[in-house]
């Protein structure tokens, strides 16, 4: 039994992972933005810490991850992070809003090292912790009229290489999954233009690639909990990629 933080806690994956989990007996810290619609069944669990989170304040994710230290009296083992904002305007570059753009690349890029940089001085005073950043497989493919989401998740990566490297010698295993288009319920999280953009891309993916699928949640928690091990050593600032079954 282990102690898990979640990012993201309330999305689709991250509640996936969430319920997942507890129902294993791991005891749970739920880090969400606003939306508590698919987290009620933990308000009232004891095992279960629950917090709204702005990922990009360094201040309040420290306070939140030192209230859910003295709720357990204990430290987050494993920290999966599942929190992102995606290119919402869903624009070409050349026509993209600055302020969007840059929103969506802080958000992303700088929440992932808040969080990090939150929870590993504990990780590194226990000698262990394993970490799991999901990634995207656009920061291979790129992601048109999505420029900022595919350039934070590239910088998310290699951000996560680094430093995996920096915890090696601290038993501290820090990887990416990261996914081709999942396999969500689009209308739950998205309106507009933008939820028909994200029906677009993910109908031009399964087009353009013949025979294959869209990422289960299953399959995200299957290589999730091989990288959480506490045996396994030899992944370390690796990306995986699940392709949905292109070779």
């Amino acid at each position: 039994m282990s102690i898990i933080l979640i990012t993201g806690a309330n999305g689709q994956v991250g509640s996936y992972l969430a319920h997942a989990y507890r129902q294993e007996g791991n005891k749970l810290i739920l880090f969400y933005h606003k939306r508590t619609d698919r987290l009620s069944g933990f308000v009232n669990d004891e095992a279960c810490y629950t917090e709204a989170v702005d990922l990009g304040d360094f201040a309040q994710v420290m306070a939140a991850v030192n209230n859910a230290c003295k709720h357990f009296t204990a430290v987050p083992e494993v920290l999966i992070h599942c929190a992102a904002l995606r290119s919402f305007d869903a624009m070409p570059l050349a026509a993209s809003d600055p302020v969007v753009f840059a929103q969506v690349f802080q958000a992303n890029s700088l929440g992932a090292y808040n969080i990090l940089r939150a929870v590993l001085p504990n990780m590194q005073d226990n000698g262990f912790g394993r970490v799991v950043l999901l990634g995207s497989d656009v920061s291979r493919s790129g992601l048109p009229n999505g420029s900022a989401y595919a350039a934070s998740k590239a910088a998310m990566i290699n951000m996560m290489k680094s430093v995996a490297k920096e915890c090696l010698s601290q038993n501290i295993r820090i990887n990416a999954i990261s996914p081709a288009p999942i396999d969500t319920k689009l209308e739950e999280d998205y309106s507009g233009a933008y939820l028909e953009f994200r029906k677009a891309y993910f109908a031009k993916y399964l087009s353009d690639n013949p025979g294959t699928r869209l990422v289960k949640f299953h399959e995200i928690k299957n290589v999730t909990d091989l990288l959480i091990k506490p045996e396994m050593q030899s992944l370390n600032a690796e990306e995986l990629f699940l392709s949905g079954g292109i070779t």
